[in-house]
């Protein structure tokens, strides 16, 4: 005899499904009385199945589902057949399973279930517990919060500190520049070197707390957001650096830009450090910098700062963007601050955007820069 198969009309154990759910769930009958639970039910409330079966709702587990929006919501349901979802409960001390901190949330669906002549119509809650989830969050929120002060203390210190110690540094300049003026003639060639050498590095710690200076002023949020040209900001740095472009022979072109939103102040920072860098690397020829930008699909506005000099080594290419990394990575004699690009790195990102190179050693570099065309929480 071959084997039975079951067709359409072959009932299904709908207990036996219902028992494999991870969901609490809950049959009533229409005076709200339990019929039916899951064993996740079991699980989630600590409620044996002897006290839970025949139970009215509300007087579960001592009243642990006696809250008025769900006694609002059951209501329309019974009476409209007006299914809900997403129902946010929030259990207080007085419902609160043993042995758990904090109050407990859960989020309970409820849906008619249609009866048939030998059956009454059935209601069906799905209880899904979001007390561990919010927790988590909570903890998270609470984590960010003391990461972004412990990050506004350290830009703050970093504000302070480098502003602090401009007056004392040019201090030691001007009196290094005025010994060597006034004992001029008392002085040897090697006392004049070692004033030489004294006056450089006051000058480079100086080009070193101006650089930590704007990078912590960046984290201050300096500056207001609005819409921004950056063909206007690219034709200003241009005007800035006309002089030093003249007397290196170069060029430096653009395209059309598009506009962005941001504030003007770090945008033409971000971009003066760029082309600064372009005409300082610029190899045996006069530097020549050609600036391109275009709307990505993703509303973000894409600008490129391509030079022609030595390239950029694979292996220095994600140093560069590195605070206080200074190494020449185009190999020509010049050691940068280690600041500039970490400053273009951070601009970026705080107008929701990123900085990023391409280079191939001898075929110069191409910096690219992306920014979201709209605003995204910034001040």
């Amino acid at each position: 005899m071959p084997e039975s198969r079951p067709n359409a009309s072959t009932p299904i154990d709908a207990q036996r499904i219902v028992d494999t759910l991870h969901e609490p769930l809950l049959v009533l009958d229409d005076a709200l009385v339990v019929q039916q639970v899951n064993p996740a039910f079991h699980r989630a409330f600590s409620v044996p199945n002897e006290e839970a079966i025949g139970e009215v709702l509300y007087e579960l587990g001592g009243g642990y589902f006696d809250r008025p929006a769900l006694r609002e919501s059951l209501a329309r349901l019974r009476e409209e057949r007006e299914p809900f979802r997403d129902l946010e409960l929030h259990l207080g001390d007085a419902h609160q399973q043993a042995g758990r901190e904090g109050r407990r949330v859960l989020r309970v669906n409820g849906q008619m279930l249609s009866g048939d002549a030998e059956a009454t119509e059935r209601i069906l809650l799905a209880v899904n517990d979001r007390t561990e989830q919010r927790r988590t969050e909570a903890k998270l929120r609470r984590h960010a919060r003391k990461l972004e002060e412990s990050n506004e203390d350290l830009e703050q210190f970093a504000y302070a500190a480098s502003h602090d110690l401009q007056e004392p540094l040019r201090m030691v300049s001007s009196y290094l520049q005025l010994l060597e003026r006034r004992y001029k003639e008392a002085l040897d060639e090697s006392a004049r070197e070692f004033i030489e050498y004294a006056v450089d590095g006051a000058e480079r710690m100086k080009t070193l707390i101006d650089g930590l200076l704007q990078y912590s002023r960046v984290g201050r949020k300096e500056g207001t957001f609005g819409r921004v040209d950056l063909g206007t900001i690219v034709d200003d740095v241009r005007a800035d650096l006309a002089r030093r472009i003249e007397e290196l022979g170069g060029t430096v072109e653009r395209t059309a830009l598009p506009t962005t939103h941001g504030t003007a102040e770090q945008l033409r920072r971000l971009f003066q450090n760029l082309v600064d860098n372009a005409l300082t690397y610029h190899g045996d020829a006069p530097p020549r910098v050609e600036i391109s930008g275009r709307t990505t699909d993703a509303d973000a506005a894409h600008v490129v700062v391509r030079d022609h000099g030595p390239g950029i080594p694979a292996r220095a290419q994600d140093k560069v963007f590195r605070i206080f990394k200074q190494l020449d990575p185009h190999g020509t004699g010049h050691a940068g601050s280690g600041i500039g690009l970490a400053l273009c790195k951070k601009i970026a990102e705080r107008h929701g955007g990123r900085i990023w190179v391409e280079s191939e050693p001898g075929e110069g570099a191409a910096f690219h820069v992306l920014l979201n065309l709209e605003a995204e929480g910034q001040p």
